[in-house]
């Protein structure tokens, strides 16, 4: 046999092998693929709990203090709704849950103190540290439509305050405060009560 053609015959036996290699490495990794893109798609991401209920119960405390605290207003913690996430792609029960704590004021505000309240409230979320969030919604009638505005604590507890107007000249103040991503817990929701402002303070009331 000619150098020549011993030459060709190696590279025919060599390109028969490196053919062959290459359609096994493509079965094998189409088998991991299928596996493996099974496996993927069957398992959720795991769920991470951000705070238990104990921790949000702590933190929306401190987010109303941090919020009215130094205004003088009398409150009413109106109560609390519980909201579990949807069930996960591999059909098990969610462990998260978002959770919504309602407050109102109980105090009489008159509406001349309205861009005041504001004011101090954003300058008191400000000093905090709090991520204010530009307004979704500006009325265009303040005297006859409600005002909303919120932010985010630097745990990232959400808060906003509602400013609806009142028949009689007054406003009322409601307040939210909400955590997601809190370890489900049903026992901790409270039925949100209606609650009507019957208390004068001498400043705000006037």
């Amino acid at each position: 046999m000619s150098g020549k053609v011993w030459v060709q015959a190696a590279l025919v036996a060599v390109a028969g092998v490196a053919i062959a290699v290459g359609v096994m490495v493509v079965l094998l990794v189409g088998a991991w693929w299928s596996l493996g893109s099974e496996d993927y798609y069957s398992k959720p991401a795991p769920e991470i709990v951000r705070h238990t209920p104990q921790q949000f119960q702590e933190l929306s405390e401190r987010t109303v203090q941090d919020t009215l605290g130094s205004l003088g207003l009398v409150l009413s913690d109106r109560g609390c709704t519980v909201d579990r996430y949807e069930q996960r792609s591999d059909g098990t029960p969610s462990k998260l849950a978002t959770f919504d704590r309602r407050f109102t004021a109980r105090t009489r505000i008159a509406a001349s103190h309205r861009q005041e309240l504001k004011d101090r409230v954003q300058a008191a979320w400000q000093q905090r540290g709090y991520q204010q969030e530009p307004p979704r919604w500006t009325p265009s009638n303040p005297a006859e439509e409600p005002e909303f505005f919120s932010a985010e604590t630097p745990e990232r507890i959400g808060v906003w305050v509602a400013l609806p107007p009142q028949p009689d000249g007054t406003i009322a103040l409601t307040m939210s405060v909400s955590g997601t991503d809190i370890a489900y817990a049903p026992e901790h929701a409270r039925p949100l009560s209606p609650l009507r402002p019957d208390t004068e303070d001498p400043y705000w009331s006037h």
